[in-house]
């Protein structure tokens, strides 16, 4: 059972394996360590609650580190996050720009603690996913029989098929990738 003061690190990378690996050298040294698959799996674990830090991989299947670190960059900008990856440091873009780097194969745990220790310190106490109030989505019939809609969690553009014997104008689907529910709104393709 985890320390009510225990900082929380989620660690996500698609190797159970280090992920196992790393929850118990964490867990030994105070932490509470969650853990996901994929971006995908982390952004889920997001809307539970945020965490102190974030240790992801970059190559996971789905939803990858890079989309991942640029959805938690965008939306929770106050989460550091460390990577722990194979793939060689400056591979990301500016914008996902990690606050740390491990190589996998050189990883020392000792540095990696450092590291985890000096970033989790900088957040607060109760990091809380910040209050946001979801406005319905606009959209309307692309001509083609669907609706386009971008996820508010995932970032990630989908197309939803019109069904026009459905003739309420507030609607809610579950996002194609991450299963987020979005309510949105059809808009009139009719001039007024």
């Amino acid at each position: 059972m985890p320390k009510p003061s225990a900082r929380r690190v989620l660690l996500v990378d698609d190797e159970p394996a280090i992920r196992s690996i790393l929850s118990i050298r964490l867990e030994e040294a105070g932490f509470e360590a969650e853990q996901a698959g994929d971006g995908i799996e982390g952004l889920v674990k997001l809307r539970q609650g945020l965490p102190h830090l974030i240790i992801s991989d970059i190559e996971m299947p789905r939803m990858s580190g890079i989309e991942f670190i640029s959805v938690v960059r965008r939306r929770f900008p106050q989460l550091p996050v460390i990577v722990i990856s194979g793939v060689p440091q400056g591979s990301l873009p500016a914008e996902s720009a990690p606050d740390a780097w491990f190589q996998k194969g050189a990883l020392r745990f000792d540095e990696l603690l450092k590291a985890v220790r000096d970033w989790a310190r900088k957040t607060p106490d109760r990091p809380n996913v910040p209050q946001v109030i979801h406005l319905p989505l606009r959209t309307r019939p692309d001509g083609a029989g669907y609706f386009q809609l971008t996820c508010t969690d995932c970032l990630r553009p989908f197309k939803l098929l019109n069904d026009p014997e459905v003739k309420t104008v507030e609607r809610t689907v579950l996002c194609t990738h991450c299963q987020a529910r979005l309510p949105f709104l059809v808009e009139s393709s009719e001039p007024s």
